[in-house]
Formats: structure tokens, sequence, C-alpha cells
């Protein structure tokens, strides 16, 4: 997959009839197995046992619940490995779903993403990729799991600009601020502002422009 995929946007397209959470998928282009990227289509309720992997469920549209919390329109959570869940869904719920095995014990449970979590300083893109300015960014990381490969959290940044480089990694992004554009190799430019939820996978080759402040809600898996 060389382009970004608007996932809001796919979910108007894609044939994907509503049903049980395990079965009423559609699966996304993965560059190999070690992780899972569908969207889902869950509709009323029912109960998913223990698995081995750690799943990020992002709501798209509607409402779903895991257990006793409550996601709405555009809420995340890990599911971390090892829990079992009862989980309801309204009509019209669509989910995007990222799933990474995990192979050490781990405590079970849920991990929410606060948009609102405290900041730290962290570090700007390569100086050797920006095509102006250094940026100044911070994070609020929420977890990192699967001896490291997969992490998630909330990350802000002053505008910049970047050169085309390859993911070495695949990424969810839900913008909270800020708009930014993205243009692929082929020179495709593709523009996301607040409110957009998008995923860009490993070997995408694309530039990146913000010309305001941005912050996001990431979900990450990097393998190592």
């Amino acid at each position: 997959m060389k382009r970004v995929l608007d996932l809001k946007a796919m979910i108007a397209t894609v044939k994907l009839a509503a049903g049980d959470y395990l079965t009423s998928r559609y699966k996304l282009p993965a560059p190999d197995d070690a992780v899972t990227l569908e969207l889902v289509a869950p509709l009323g309720q029912g109960h998913v046992e223990a698995v081995a992997k750690d799943t990020f469920v992002f709501v798209l549209n509607g409402r779903f619940s895991i257990n006793d919390m409550l996601l709405e329109k555009d809420d995340g959570c890990k599911i971390t490995a090892g829990t079992a869940f009862n989980w309801t869904a309204t009509p019209a719920t669509y989910l995007f779903v990222m799933s990474v095995l995990e192979t050490a014990d781990t405590e079970q449970g849920l991990v929410s993403i606060d948009p609102f979590a405290q900041m730290s300083p962290s570090s700007p893109p390569p100086v050797e990729y920006l095509t102006g300015p250094v940026p100044t960014c911070q994070s609020a990381p929420a977890w990192r799991s699967c001896a490291g490969q997969f992490y998630g959290g909330i990350w802000t940044s002053t505008p910049y600009s970047r050169k085309k480089v390859p993911y070495v990694h695949d990424e969810f992004m839900y913008l909270l601020e800020g708009n930014v554009t993205f243009t692929s190799v082929s020179g495709e430019a593709q523009t996301f502002k607040a409110g957009d939820a998008f995923l860009i996978c490993r070997g995408a080759s694309c530039s990146w422009d913000s010309q305001e402040n941005v912050k996001k809600l990431y979900v990450i898996f990097r393998p190592s």
C-alpha cells in the first residue's frame, strides 16, 4: 500500500455487513502477518474470549462498549492480550482494529488514550529529513507492549515540512487539531484535517507538510 488510507471515507465504500464483532470484518492490506489491520462493523452484543494479541480499537462511527468502558465516536483503547470481554454496539458502528501478537505475560485490562494527557518534550523528526525549521514536539505515551514494538499515545508539533521518506512502521493517526498534507512519490497529495482518521503502512513513502500546529492520537507497530 503506497498511499494514505482515509479510514472514515472507506467505511462508506467497502462492502461490510453489520453483525458479530469477530466476523463482520474487512481486512485492510498489511505488509505481513506481524500486524492485522481491519475495519469492523459490530452490531448488537456479544462476548469475546481471551486472545494472545494486543488489540487497539478506534470508533470511526457510532458507539462501542467493552465491558464497562463506553467508547464514543473518535475514542480508542487497547485491549490487552489475555482479556476476555463483553461488547455492545449501536447501529452504524464502524471500528478500526489493529492487532499484534503479545508473547509476554501482561496485566489484563483496557488502556485508554487520553487526548488531554500531560505532554512532555519529545524528539523532532531527524534534521536530515526536514526541508525547513526544526519543529518543537511533545508527546504523552499511553502504552508500549509486544517487546516494545506496539505503542500509542498523543503527539503534538509546531508546523514543519519533511521530504519523502519510506515508513518503517505501520501508523494509525487521528488528528485532534490542525491539518497535514502528505504527498506520495507519484505526486498524489492528500490533505487531512482535525477529525480525520487515517493509516500509513510500512513501505509507503510520502512527505509531510503542516502549516499550523498539529495534535494527533497515534498507534504504531514498528517491528524490530
